[in-house]
């Protein structure tokens, strides 16, 4: 889901903010035109969620007398390094007013895979803030933080366990109670 997950924010920042979105996989990032949002991560932080999350029975197999077990996924929020490139301190104050309105209007991203539809929480760990000068290249830029929460991965593992159909429990007199 961490791939889904990641297309679903790209997509909703460039239909909602900005149709120039780059996710980067380095430092040094090529930018065409102005205005532009590069994302850099994400950066995952696993969750300790087993408590909350144990074996389910994904499946009864009656005929074969067994039930399948599915191993709980692993949990982890994802956080990226939001940068924004802008041709003036206005344009960026308008991103800024926008990315905020945004996290309000939209909480929840809706990612899509061949299996599940899950919805996450993401937020803004830190707003993007403004550079009051711009750079060499008399671009300004900001920069703030993004997490998605609870973005789990399933690990396929499955097990097999025996069902119990009948049990007898006997008692010291004698007498058997079948359950």
């Amino acid at each position: 889901m961490i791939i889904e997950t990641v297309r679903t924010l790209i997509k909703l920042l460039r239909s909602e903010i900005c149709g120039n979105v780059v996710l980067s996989a380095g430092s040094i990032v090529e930018i065409s035109k102005l205005p532009a949002i590069i994302l850099n991560g994400p950066a995952m932080q696993e969750k300790k969620r087993l408590a909350r999350d144990p074996e389910r029975i994904s499946a009864i197999d009656l005929e074969n007398e067994i039930a399948i077990l599915e191993v709980p996924p692993r949990w982890y929020d994802l956080r990226f390094d939001v940068n924004i490139s802008c041709e003036s301190s206005l344009a960026m104050l308008e991103f800024i007013e926008n990315f905020s309105r945004l996290a309000q209007r939209k909480r929840l991203l809706t990612a899509v895979n061949e299996l599940r539809e899950r919805q996450y929480l993401w937020a803004w760990r830190t707003l993007p803030g403004l550079d009051v000068t711009p750079n060499i290249s008399q671009v300004f830029q900001g920069r703030g933080e993004i997490v998605i929460y609870d973005v789990e991965i399933y690990s396929g593992i499955q097990e097999t366990w025996p069902l119990i159909k009948k049990i007898n429990v006997e008692f010291n007199n004698q007498d058997t109670i079948e359950v």
